[in-house]
């Protein structure tokens, strides 16, 4: 697959002056601008600028260049490369795992998630580390496949996790089997037999284990493949064959089984791709021809047949079909696309045949923008989760010393202080039992696996977690702040009356408004344009538009002007007439928009005309907003631009609890400011482009009817593909669960592993009961994780 895009990072000096914030935006825009940079994106905090770029196009020297000329103090430039690993199976082992990386040559920085089994690399331009990569993490038994964009893996070594996986299972078999009969030779009287096969135990099982701790240790990191090693070294250095033997097997058998279970998670992102066909029939000419969909060209023309899925995001130009769109939104029930619908990649044709326009390239699609999207979101943190990593950064170092101290301690006080401790062998038995029983495999997987499986439950119901620490977020949501228009609204206002004034008729004031409103994208100005289709009118020039008031301009060389009431009240429009049929259609529950001629300050400027415009309230709006109250979620707020008696009207057949009317995108923003010094964490429901500012100002920004949007994808923390209103109280109530489960899975490790460390300490813990409960503990912590990935959304 021809990657389309690519992404590299250039580090800026510092301290510079060139990194305040108005600073960083100059330079971003400018490189923008560089022909085939499609993003820039500056942190000046960080010092980084990072961009996305065609290299059919623009090469990284290009833009570095241009990026000095524009005044950009460069350090180093930085490219990235992903890779999908196979075998990670220990969650301790990443930070070892990245260590040693990040020692090989041309390699700045490596990141590893261990709940998506992904790595991040950051390295010098020009390089390609793969080969150097692959090699190494050969060498500690993990296999590595490099990820294009949208989360498809290159041909090339596909098949390395699958042989890998084959032969360790193999080697753990032979390792149980050994171990078996060892144990039958023992019980028969022939020790040294046993030993023998309890050797080969140790070895086939213990392999694995021994080159990733011999890595770790070069990488100067101790996880839980040199705590295990250590453990079975102390084992066999004592004579407790058997018990070695034990444990490397179940170690084994535990990471196997880890493996599996963790790969459900990994896996049920990764499948959305499987949906988009490899094949698309385009119409070239007068024939239909067999493309991959990489080769397919926006505005090209594709064939859907009865029972296939759509290869690419379009738009239906002929044919009318049933449209099973739930991969991508989440909306189970299947819906009539006709020509002028939009259909998404991956959707499946139910009834007849389509042609559908295609307007986005396979990586651009929504079904690819959304695997990468959650793929990051996979790699993110929650603040949970970071805590808890940090703990394990010190934890283990601890616990090294802590079973040096009970191997050496009692043994040499003892006899100081007057008592009999007992032998040395019992007590270094104890040390390995402590070693093994207090690795924190099981505490470090517990929030990530429960993470990724709550974001991955919300994206099959159709929306889009971005990270994490949104989840999070959504658990402790105490109140809510809703946009009007397109949101609570269907956000297609029609025109429900025209009145003329002073003598205009509502066709002229019909005919005024379409022309000054004809090249505006406001919902209202649109609904104007559709109602005065079929009305002959010139179109208006030089048009000025203030945003979220109205638009001026020239029609037939007069000005006039069309906007809300308050703005014409401003520019002193409105006489006592006009007053009254505003405050008529206002008490109607309509948004009223005027036009009025705009003469010199004084002279000329009075309303021709009044128009009512209304929106329907979503026919889900209120069953939703009783959701979310009976979930404890108390306060649900409004917030509009319209006047105080629409707004009313709306909220009150919302269910909201109060609103907040004739609101510029700024006052929004103060208005969500203020909700969160009343109640706390809000959350923000808009459409993503018009509500940015309020939306970035809330603990969680939501986008509504994202898969139409590629901005809201971008700028939102949460995206409501599906476009309803009724899986708000779903994705709180998720997030509720995540954390719950988080908060079972610290405990139940920390609980367990006190409890056997205490049994240790006192001599009743063998050693394979502590790596049962290190092991065996860490597999119900990811079972327990699992569990989110059946829960089901509320019922609507």
């Amino acid at each position: 697959m021809a990657i389309a895009t690519r992404v590299f990072e250039m580090r800026v000096l510092a301290p510079s002056a060139d990194q305040c914030a108005e600073c960083a935006s100059r330079l971003c825009a400018q490189v923008s601008g560089i022909e085939g940079v499609e993003l820039a994106q500056c942190d000046h905090v960080s010092a980084t600028m990072r961009v996305r770029f065609d290299p059919t196009l623009v090469t990284p020297e290009v833009i570095e260049a241009e990026a000095r000329a524009a005044g950009l103090r460069i350090a180093q430039s930085i490219a990235h490369a992903a890779y999908r690993l196979h075998g990670l199976d220990c969650p301790d082992c990443a930070r070892g795992l990245e260590a040693s990386i990040v020692r090989l040559d041309g390699i700045v920085s490596a990141n590893v998630n261990f709940a998506s089994a992904t790595l991040l690399v950051e390295h010098r331009p020009g390089e390609d580390p793969t080969g150097g990569l692959r090699e190494m993490l050969g060498e500690m038994g993990y296999g590595a496949d490099r990820l294009e964009p949208g989360g498809k893996t290159e041909p090339a070594g596909s098949g390395a996790g699958g042989s890998k996986r084959m032969r360790a299972d193999l080697l753990t078999a032979v390792s149980g089997s050994a171990t078996a009969v060892g144990w039958a030779l023992a019980s028969a009287g022939a020790a040294d037999a046993s030993v023998a096969a309890y050797v080969v135990a140790i070895a086939t099982g213990g392999a694995l284990t021994a080159r990733r701790s011999i890595a770790s240790l070069r990488a100067r990191v101790t996880d839980m493949n040199v705590l295990m090693s250590i453990a079975v070294l102390g084992a066999v250095a004592i004579g407790e064959w058997a018990e070695a033997a034990m444990v490397v097997f179940l170690f084994a058998l535990g990471g196997a089984l880890e493996s599996r279970s963790l790969e459900r998670t990994r896996r049920s992102i990764r499948d959305l791709l499987d949906l988009a066909p490899s094949l698309a029939r385009v119409r070239r000419g007068e024939s239909i021809v067999e493309v991959a969909p990489d080769e397919v060209r926006v505005g090209e023309v594709v064939l859907v047949r009865p029972g296939e899925r759509v290869p690419l995001d379009g738009v239906v130009t002929d044919g009318v079909s049933a449209v099973d769109a739930s991969a991508v939104t989440g909306e189970s029930v299947p819906e009539t696309r006709s020509p002028g619908d939009p259909v998404f990649a991956g959707s499946l044709n139910q009834g007849g045949v389509l042609e559908v326009r295609v307007s986005a390239t396979g990586t651009d699609s929504t079904l690819s923008r959304i695997v990468s999207l959650v793929e990051e979101a996979q790699a993110s943190r929650a603040p949970v989760q970071s805590t808890v990593d940090r703990f394990a950064r010190w934890y283990t170092p601890s616990v090294i010393v802590l079973a040096a101290s009970v191997a050496t301690l009692p043994p040499v006080l003892g006899p100081l202080l007057g008592f009999d401790a007992g032998p040395w062998g019992e007590w270094f038995y104890r040390a390995l039992v402590v070693l093994v029983v207090s690795c924190p495999c099981a505490l470090v997987v517990s929030t990530p696996v429960a993470v990724v499986s709550g974001i991955t439950r919300a994206t099959r119901d159709g929306v889009l977690v971005k990270g994490g620490a949104f989840l999070e977020a959504a658990a402790d949501v105490r109140a809510v702040a809703f946009d009007k228009t397109g949101t609570l609204t269907y956000g297609r206002p029609e025109v429900a009356d025209v009145v003329g004034l002073r003598g205009a008729s509502a066709q002229e004031v019909l005919r005024i408004a379409a022309a000054l409103a004809g090249g505006s994208t406001h919902p209202l100005s649109r609904a104007v344009a559709r109602a005065a289709e079929g009305v002959e009118g010139p179109m208006a020039v030089d048009v000025i538009e203030e945003a979220g008031r109205g638009l001026m301009g020239l029609v037939d060389g007069v000005p006039f002007a069309l906007g809300s009431a308050a703005f014409m009240r401003d520019l002193g429009c409105l006489d006592e007439d006009a007053e009254m049929e505003v405050e008529r259609l206002e008490g109607d529950g309509h948004t009223v928009v005027v036009v009025a001629r705009t003469g010199p300050e004084g002279r000329g400027r009075e309303a021709v005309g009044v128009i009512g415009v209304s929106d329907e309230v979503r026919i889900e709006a209120v069953a939703a907003t009783a959701a979310l109250k009976r979930g404890g979620i108390r306060h649900l707020v409004m917030l509009t631009g319209d006047n105080e008696r629409a707004a009313s009207a709306v909220a009150d057949r919302a269910g909201m609890t109060g609103y907040k009317a004739r609101l510029l995108p700024g006052d929004k923003l103060d208005a969500v400011r203020a909700l969160k010094r009343r109640h706390g964490v809000v959350a923000m429901v808009g459409d993503g482009v018009n509500d940015a500012p309020a939306l970035a100002a809330a603990d969680l920004g939501i986008a509504m009817g994202a898969a139409a949007s590629h901005t809201a994808l971008e700028a939102a923390s949460v995206a409501v593909l599906s476009d309803d209103l009724r899986s708000l109280s779903s994705l709180f109530d998720l997030g509720r669960r995540t954390l719950a489960n988080v908060r079972q899975n610290v405990a139940f490790s920390i609980v367990t592993k006190a409890a056997v460390l205490a049994a240790a300490l006192a001599g009743y813990a063998p050693l394979w009961l502590a790596v049962f409960a290190d092991t065996g503990v860490t597999l119900l912590v990811i079972l327990n994780g699992l569990r989110l990935l059946r829960v089901r959304p509320l019922p609507r």
